[in-house]
């Protein structure tokens, strides 16, 4: 069995800059993290999908940007506003499939998040299994513009 290049593990830890949840990109969203979204908003779950989400084709749903793309929870003053109930794709970050697939793709992402290569020292498989479960649809990698950075 080959192993990844990132078999040694790989050093993380979030800084809460919100440099992840400026500019374009997709939030994907379960329907367990509406429900619980749509809880802290105080809004019925009929109401909340249509003020905060959209569908993205046949993929599923993502969360709604503010005009300038930053995520929909994040203020420029306070960060992420809904953190301890940020999605499964917030929470996996920088462990996604896409951001894993090479070193250099790493490394790119190292670029714009100061996390990266600093904090505990997560393992190979802790990262594998984040990377499994990274709440985002097989088909798609996140795309996101360097603009906000």
């Amino acid at each position: 069995m080959n192993e990844p290049w990132y078999r040694d593990g790989l050093r993380f830890e979030c800084t809460r800059c919100g440099r992840c949840c400026r500019g374009a990109g997709n939030v994907w969203l379960s329907d367990e993290e509406i429900r619980a979204l749509a809880a802290h908003c105080e809004e019925d779950e009929e109401t909340f999908r249509a003020r905060a989400t959209r569908r993205a084709g046949k993929r599923g749903v993502v969360l709604r940007a503010q005009r300038n793309q930053d995520c929909l929870f994040y203020d420029r003053s306070r960060g992420c506003t809904v953190y301890e109930l940020r999605p499964r794709q917030c929470r996996t970050y920088p462990f996604w499939r896409a951001n894993l697939a090479d070193r250099e793709t790493w490394e790119a992402e190292g670029r714009s998040c100061p996390g990266l290569g600093d904090g505990p020292l997560h393992t190979r498989e802790a990262i594998d299994a984040l990377a499994n479960d990274d709440g985002i649809p097989n088909e798609r990698t996140r795309q996101r513009s360097t603009a906000g950075s």
